[in-house]
């Protein structure tokens, strides 16, 4: 089966996003996520897709994983309809399954998920859209890189790559 990575950035009270949108500039945040998303399948729910504005991720299978059949997707997006759908397209492609958004499509996957790549910023925003903490009973996390704020980052930050224990 293909690897299952989930990938999101986040303050420190959760927060995902604020109006359908990410209230933040972190370069070093948007380079790992490319890094880990370039010539991957990048699958996400119908509000990560429309947060795109129509423009598919370059360089990557973007994928929406939807349970409306009448979703209508921008050229360069394609639909799946289940789970098993969404792995078997990363499974055929040889491609790992590189989970981006939003919320309900990481809960979906966080039980099958081989690992979390959670960029904390040292901040409170209280979005409207909140992750729960990591479980660490399930997960074990690493801090894999750090850096401060800086002219490209709006807030300090430090990501941490979680494996199942």
């Amino acid at each position: 089966m293909a690897e299952q990575n989930l990938i999101w950035a986040q303050t420190l009270d959760g927060t995902i996003a604020i109006d359908g949108q990410v209230p933040w500039h972190q370069k070093a945040d948007l380079h790992f996520f490319k890094q880990a998303t370039v010539h991957e399948v990048a699958l996400m729910g119908r509000h990560t897709m429309a947060s795109f504005h129509g423009r598919p991720l370059p360089d990557r299978l973007n994928v929406v994983l939807t349970h409306n059949q009448g979703l209508e997707v921008p050229e360069g997006f394609r639909k799946v309809y289940s789970i098993a759908e969404a792995e078997k397209l990363a499974d055929d492609a040889g491609l790992k399954l590189q989970v981006i958004g939003g919320k309900p499509i990481y809960e979906s996957f966080m039980a099958t998920a081989d690992a979390l790549y959670v960029t904390y910023l040292q901040t409170d925003l209280s979005g409207d859209v909140k992750m729960p903490s990591v479980d660490s009973t399930v997960w074990q996390g690493e801090v894999i890189d750090q850096g401060p704020a800086d002219d490209a980052n709006d807030y300090d930050w430090q990501l941490v790559k979680y494996t199942r224990r």
